[in-house]
């Protein structure tokens, strides 16, 4: 019996706002897409330790000045990223109905605390979670491996059998199978609806 449901944030709750970031960041300075989206992601060590907490927001954009060759406003930039994230009406409207049934909802997001706390401000989107883990609250992130998945699953006083991880990054997802959680690489809302029927039934 599935009784707590761990949701991704980006990509996933909200529109992967990273990606249409990276668009508009390399046509406004010229930059390699792939490269800075490597470096906005949890592939460089600097977006790592920005997602861990380990480094503050004027860090992160001091090394993107440094290895792009740039000078650029901290501010406007993190507010550009930032403003990239739109909440999923689909999904948040899926999880409303997941509550109903009286099934935990949680989040587990590699997130920066300015954008977390920012999205919280304008969108109110913890209101429908039970809880959740920030990887800077932690000092993880999930490319780490399976360690935050622990700390999440020991969040929901759940068996790993009783417990769903949903993630936009199927890496992710077969990351927390290895504890035993049950998985679904999210696709879309409504796929994703069809998917957790198998589990609920």
């Amino acid at each position: 019996m599935i009784k707590s449901i761990i949701f991704d944030l980006g990509g996933v709750y909200f529109t992967n706002g990273t990606i249409e970031a990276v668009k508009k960041i390399s046509k406004k300075y010229n930059l390699n897409p792939e490269e800075l989206s490597n470096f906005f992601g949890t592939q460089s060590e600097i977006g790592k330790l920005y997602r861990q907490g380990r480094f503050t927001s004027k860090m992160f954009w001091t090394e993107f000045e440094k290895k792009f060759k740039l000078k650029v406003n901290e501010g406007n930039l993190t507010k550009l990223w930032i403003s990239c994230y739109q909440p999923i009406e689909s999904t948040i409207n899926l999880i409303k109905k997941l509550r109903k049934k009286r099934i935990k909802i949680y989040f587990l997001s590699d997130n920066v605390k300015e954008r977390s706390q920012h999205l919280q401000s304008k969108f109110n989107f913890l209101e429908n979670f039970d809880g959740g883990i920030f990887s800077h609250e932690v000092g993880l992130t999930k490319s780490d491996g399976i360690e935050i998945f622990k700390i999440a699953l020991k969040r929901t006083k759940n068996m790993p059998t009783e417990v769903i991880f949903i993630d936009d990054n199927e890496n992710y997802v077969e990351t927390a199978k290895m504890l035993g959680i049950n998985g679904v690489h999210f696709k879309n809302a409504k796929e994703l609806e069809k998917e957790l029927k198998h589990f609920l039934m």
